[in-house]
Order: C-alpha cells, then structure tokens, then sequence
C-alpha cells in the first residue's frame, strides 16, 4: 500500500468526483482511477461505487476514509515529531539520584529542565550512593545526581555544588553544646559511616580526616546508605562527618555541628556517560550548568 494511494482515495471521497480530484492532485484522471483500483485490489473490497453519473463511498470506503485521513496526518506530521526528537524536545529521560539530593537538588534540576522540554517524560530512579557510577554504566538511567568520588574515564560529570562537611550528634550529645567542633574534638567517638574501601570512597575520606587531626577513630560501623546512616547516628551508635544537604533528611534525633578545622568539600555533580549522544542528556547537564554556574558552586 502506498501513501500516494490513500490521498488519491482521500480527494475522490471528498469531493465525490473523479475529475475534481484529478484536477486538484495535478493528475490524470486515468492514472487516479488506476491507483484507487489497485488500493480497492489490495484490500479486497470495493471503496467507491462509480458509474457515468454516480459517485458514491461503500460501507467499506467510508469506513476505510477515517482510517485513512488518520494515516496521512500522522505522515505531515512526522518530520516535525522526527525533528524536535532529534533536538531533545521530546522523548524519555531517565535520571537517577542519591538520597542525599533528593530534597534539594533534584526537584530543582527537574523542574529547570521540565520548564525547557516540556514534552520529556522525565523517569526517576533513586540508587544506593555506593553504587556511583554503576547504573550509568549498566545503562539502567542516562544521567545521574549524586556526590562525585573518584573519576572514571567512562564517565563525564559537571559539579553543580561543593559542600563543607558537617558532623551529625545524636541529640544530647556534649559537643551539641558548642557551636562548631574541630575535627580532632572527635578523638573518643565512634564513627558511623559508608564502608571504606581502596581508593578515595566515603568511609575511607572519613579515616583520612581522623588520621589528618592525628588519631585513629575508636570504631567504625559500616553502614549501605546515608539514610541508615543517620538512622544510627539518631540511635546513639555514634558520630559522622557528612556533607551538609544531608540535614534535609531530617532525621530524629539528630543535631550537626560545622567542622571548623575542615577545608575540604563534598563534590555534588552530575554524571553521564562520556560517549553518550542522547541530546535529552544534553538538554539535562544544560539546564544544570543554567541553574548552577560554574562560578557559584563553591559554598564557603
């Protein structure tokens, strides 16, 4: 079947006249008459009862009509739909994040992008801050919020926000009654943290802030996501030094405190895969480098 075909079709049952129709499609009218014939052939029933003084749709032409003026609307209208897919107006997005961002810079990196590309169907799929980079390469989301670690050839990234560090007392606690703490007030504490590991990792910046005030943390109780984390923390199990935005979490039981001896930052970005040529992914770190100026992300 072709298009050609159903517009022929569509000219003679609008205007009931072969010789109007023919007129209007700059055509002869035999060759019109031919192509309908063949459409008629093709589908096995008869679309117009015609003689020298009638011309008129059968049940099946009329029927056949909507069908067909569906068909060549979708046709006009598909190199505008190919288009504004190929430019990053229209399609799916999947964004992962970390709890850690969920109440702060995810809705604001939603709704920028949304404002931009409206007709992008935006899926959010949260995953355990250990994993990093591992759903991005698993190709389970396009693009991902989360604290940056170590750096992967794989993937590119764009930091949106560095965060001073806090720690997080169980309510109560002595140092809740100070204003900001140093790093070395923590020698008799226990810690609550992510595992550590080789490598720069969560639990292992953890040890290397002890170590840098001179001590080695009492105990350490490995935790798998910020949540259970301050969970623990909450319960009175211990201590953790954690990047600020996890006070939007909100825990009970909780107070934080600045860490005043400590200059390094927590590196809150977006990643993506290097090679990826989604222009959705595209629209996504653009809209993040708007609302995020690389000049703004440093928090004192």
């Amino acid at each position: 079947m072709e298009i050609r075909q159903l517009r022929y079709f569509v000219a003679v049952a609008d205007d009931l006249s072969f010789r109007r129709a023919a007129d209007k499609l700059h055509v002869a009218q035999p060759a019109l008459s031919r192509q309908i014939q063949q459409l008629e052939a093709l589908l096995g029933v008869l679309l117009i009862e015609r003689d020298k003084r009638h011309v008129a749709l059968t049940p099946a032409g009329d029927a056949v009509l909507k069908q067909a003026r569906t068909v060549l609307t979708q046709m006009q209208q598909l190199p505008l739909l190919a288009q504004r897919a190929a430019a990053g107006h229209t399609g799916h997005l999947r964004v992962g994040f970390i709890s850690l961002v969920a109440y702060e810079f995810l809705p604001m990196l939603v709704r920028g992008f949304r404002s931009e590309f409206p007709n992008v169907d935006v899926k959010l799929n949260e995953f355990q801050v250990l994993q990093q980079f591992e759903p991005l390469m698993r190709e389970d989301i396009d693009v991902a919020i989360l604290r940056l670690l170590k750096p992967d050839a794989a993937i590119a990234s764009y930091v949106i926000q560095r965060q001073r560090f806090v720690v997080a007392l169980p309510k109560g606690h002595p140092l809740c009654q100070c204003e900001s703490v140093a790093v070395g007030d923590l020698a008799r504490e226990e810690f609550v943290s992510l595992p550590a590991g080789p490598g720069r990792t969560f639990g292992g910046l953890t040890l290397k802030f002890c170590r840098d005030a001179g001590f080695e943390p009492k105990a350490m109780h490995d935790v798998g996501d910020s949540q259970a984390m301050m969970g623990m923390v909450g319960a009175g199990v211990g201590v953790a030094i954690v990047p600020e935005a996890i006070r939007h979490l909100h825990t009970d039981g909780v107070e934080y405190r600045p860490l005043s001896d400590l200059e390094e930052r927590a590196e809150i970005a977006i990643a993506w895969r290097a090679r990826d040529t989604n222009p959705l992914v595209s629209g996504f770190v653009g809209a993040a480098r708007r609302i995020f100026p690389a000049q703004c992300v440093a928090v004192p």
